[in-house]
């Protein structure tokens, strides 16, 4: 299978800590519209935050750090928000994993009454979901619970990406390998759903949807999955589809007759489309229904390490058993507008695009960038909102994407930077962009 694994892969470069090489020179922040929240500050305070924060009614954010807190296996943060912008905000740590768990906690999603839910993918585990129920007073405590953890069977094994919540609270998500473990040996990954138990204090009810199989299905998805208006939960897959090089997929509820949910696959990605190939990033609708994602690799074949990554459109198809439009938005250039866009993307009342990438700008350390439709036709138009600069205390390399908060901002998370000397590459910190 041609999987293409980038080798600078966050996730598991944090969880072995290998060495990066920071590119480029140190340069001062720059922007009116970027404001570091907080810096991180290792050891007890957490360290390596991941994952795009969960945002509360009242704007306060919600994350986790893959590494530190008291039994250095991961925290989860509260940032609460302060009542006028430009505010300092309280970060407090909600919850400390254990070695028992053994966590690294890596996802966060928020359900309904504050209740967060996460996936963790420790190195030394299989990964499990996780729940942590606020308490009913101020100054009571997060109660903690594992609800399902992986087996490294049938069921998947590293879940990855955020979890989706259905109306009824159900949890949704993928894991990279595991299901069919006759599929590249460790398996090409799965859907599954967790179902919210029907009694207070019952049990969560596991299930697969879906197993991939290879080509010409999908294999081996990399983000969470995302779902449309009619309950059609989507997602991307690195390798697999018609052409071994990734694919997007829709997986359909069951009907009245009560049959599984039912697999197929929208789009393959193909070597010989200027080498877009490869998404790992989670996809995004917008009002029309037309499905937005990215490729950390393709578009430019004279881009920096032979391509920079695109964004891209699927739109959808105008009848029943049409296929699906593929159209190149952006093809990112290797300089200051971005290298490796792989994050949450949202939009804004405009039909904007706002997301991350995990390189590129001067620096080479990644941007905060907004794509705007055309007006009368014609090409999308990028705007770098902010880029990174090396092993500065703004924080860099911020892979995952953005997120909608308080005053309309957004909010994101980069691993790296914060206080200078702060483990081997600072902290990492929690920002906010003003669009």
């Amino acid at each position: 299978m041609k999987v293409r694994r980038c080798p600078h892969k966050l996730i598991f470069a944090l969880l072995t800590f290998s060495v990066f090489v920071l590119l480029g020179g140190v340069a001062s922040a720059q922007g009116q519209g970027y404001r570091t929240l907080y810096r991180f500050q290792g050891g007890d305070d957490g360290w390596q935050p991941f994952g795009v924060p969960a945002v509360d009614k009242d704007g306060n954010i919600y994350g986790t750090t893959l590494n530190g807190g008291a039994n250095n296996w991961g925290t989860v943060f509260k940032l609460t928000a302060p009542r006028d912008r430009g505010g300092k905000w309280l970060k407090t740590i909600l919850y400390n994993f254990t070695a028992q768990n053994q966590a690294n906690p890596c996802w966060i999603t928020m359900g309904g009454e504050g209740v967060l839910y996460g996936i963790a993918c420790g190195q030394e585990s299989r990964g499990f979901i996780w729940e942590l129920v606020p308490p009913l007073s101020d100054d009571g405590t997060w109660k903690f619970a594992i609800l399902y953890t992986f087996t490294k069977d049938n069921d998947g094994v590293n879940p990855s990406g955020k979890l989706a919540l259905d109306a009824e609270g159900d949890l949704f998500g993928a894991t990279e390998l595991g299901g069919d473990l006759s599929c590249d040996q460790e398996g090409c990954g799965t859907v599954f759903e967790l179902k919210r138990p029907t009694k207070n204090g019952g049990k969560w009810h596991f299930q697969v949807l879906h197993t991939f199989t290879e080509s010409p299905d999908g294999a081996q998805p990399w983000a969470g999955v995302t779902f449309d208006e009619k309950g059609n939960l989507y997602g991307t897959t690195r390798g697999g589809g018609t052409n071994d090089w990734g694919a997007v997929y829709r997986l359909s509820p069951p009907n009245k007759n009560g049959r599984g949910w039912t697999e197929s696959v929208i789009y393959s990605f193909d070597e010989s489309n200027e080498d877009i190939i490869s998404p790992e990033g989670p996809v995004a609708f917008d009002s029309s229904g037309n499905l937005y994602g990215t490729t950390p690799v393709g578009g430019d074949p004279n881009c920096y390490d032979n391509s920079c990554g695109v964004v891209f459109e699927l739109a959808a198809p105008a009848r029943k058993g049409r296929a699906w439009t593929y159209s190149t938005l952006y093809a990112f250039q290797g300089g200051n507008d971005g290298i490796d866009p792989e994050g949450y993307m949202v939009f804004d009342s405009q039909g904007n695009l706002y997301s991350t990438t995990y390189e590129g700008g001067p620096a080479q350390q990644g941007t905060a960038f907004r794509l705007s439709p055309p007006t009368g036709g014609g090409a999308w138009t990028e705007t770098v909102l902010h880029w990174f600069p090396d092993g500065n205390k703004d924080g860099y390399e911020p892979a995952e994407g953005l997120t909608w908060g308080k005053w309309g901002d957004l909010y994101g998370v980069a691993p790296y930077g914060g206080i200078n000397g702060c483990l081997e590459f600072d902290c990492g910190t929690v920002f906010e962009l003003q669009p």
